[in-house]
């Protein structure tokens, strides 16, 4: 699980690097309004909500962090690496941003994705509860 923690701090600190780009570094991106920064704001509450579970040993924080990491990965392929889609689209292609924006936007990517590997790693470790049989074998 320590592994886990760390990762899950890695992405939550990362997540307030590329927020502060976007408020401090893309004055325009801080115009899209609120709808459209909506799933940006309920993909941070779920990274620290799932990094305080993890922090306090909850039951299925680990299954709970590596969803939230692979919703994170997949908000930001969707959201900055895919063509202009819809009002949710920041397409960073279309704009002209620094290296540092790049960067911090493909680190925070790689750190959704590093939680979902470390979640899986401590889910794959746990022993089943006495009694239960591997989900392949239930009906």
């Amino acid at each position: 699980m320590r592994r886990l923690l760390i990762a899950n701090i890695a992405l939550a600190v990362l997540l307030v690097v590329h927020i502060a780009d976007h408020t401090v570094r893309q004055p325009a991106a801080g115009q899209l309004g609120l709808v459209a920064s909506l799933p940006g704001l309920l993909g941070a509450v779920a990274v620290f909500v799932a990094l305080v579970l993890v922090a306090r040993g909850a039951p299925n924080a680990a299954q709970f962090a590596g969803v939230v990491g692979l919703l994170t990965a997949a908000g930001f392929v969707a959201v900055h690496l895919a063509p202009h889609w819809s009002m949710f689209s920041d397409p960073y292609a279309d704009r002209h941003l620094d290296a540092g924006s790049w960067i911090e936007m493909l680190a925070a990517l790689a750190g959704g994705l590093l939680v979902s590997y470390e979640a899986l790693r401590v889910c794959r470790s746990q022993p089943l509860a006495p009694g239960a049989r591997p989900p392949a074998l239930q009906r």
